[in-house]
């Protein structure tokens, strides 16, 4: 194996695509350690640990976030809309014939729709998904807060939305730049910072 990585390093159009995958894991890490305003952190890490909540979806959530779901990071939400948005988007295109015909017969350019349709039903999961951590937060106490609670609230659930897009945006561009399925590689350094 570290024979093969060092005859991969040789090469420099994969060497270059290699470091700037890791250049983009490191910046999704990054991300994974600044928390979104109005958030008391301590009292969210208590409440976690208090409800037992490891063993629960929320848990799950917060391995694949790589920790970012319990900590409230931007990153909170991880790559997680994008993979419910692109189930929800392979099952519609079974069930509703227009877009079964644009995945079929639409070529390039149908497969470039899908992925739109994909991309916006991201932010539109990212927000259900943000308000409701954000709902989860407000009745357990844990926003902190000398602003009105709406604005708390678009703020916080803004933030998680965008974090997500960002996460959706940086494991494409390894996918088009870097090695890899850019997605697969964020999921992957997410459960492995778990560890």
């Amino acid at each position: 194996m570290l024979q093969t990585f060092r005859n991969a390093w040789r090469i420099e159009e994969l060497r270059k695509k290699i470091l700037f995958t890791l250049l983009i894991v490191l910046l999704y890490r990054l991300g994974n350690a600044v928390p979104v305003p109005f958030v008391d952190t301590k009292a969210l890490a208590d409440y976690f640990q208090a409800s037992g909540l490891q063993n629960t979806i929320l848990g799950l959530f917060n391995v694949m976030s790589g920790g970012a779901f319990s900590m409230a990071t931007i990153f909170a939400l991880s790559i997680q809309p994008y993979i419910n948005a692109s189930i929800i988007i392979q099952l519609l295109c079974i069930a509703i014939p227009a877009l079964e015909r644009l995945s079929k017969e639409g070529g390039e350019e149908g497969k470039k729709k899908i992925a739109a349709i994909t991309r916006y039903s991201t932010v539109g999961i990212g927000l259900l998904q943000g308000y409701g951590y954000y709902v989860l937060m407000s009745r357990n106490g844990i926003i902190v807060s000398e602003a009105p609670a709406v604005w708390a609230a678009i703020v916080i659930v803004m933030t998680f939305t965008a974090g997500s897009a960002l996460v959706m945006w940086l494991g494409e561009q390894i996918t088009e730049f870097g090695i890899g399925n850019g997605i697969s590689m964020i999921l992957f350094a997410s459960i492995i910072s778990r560890l």
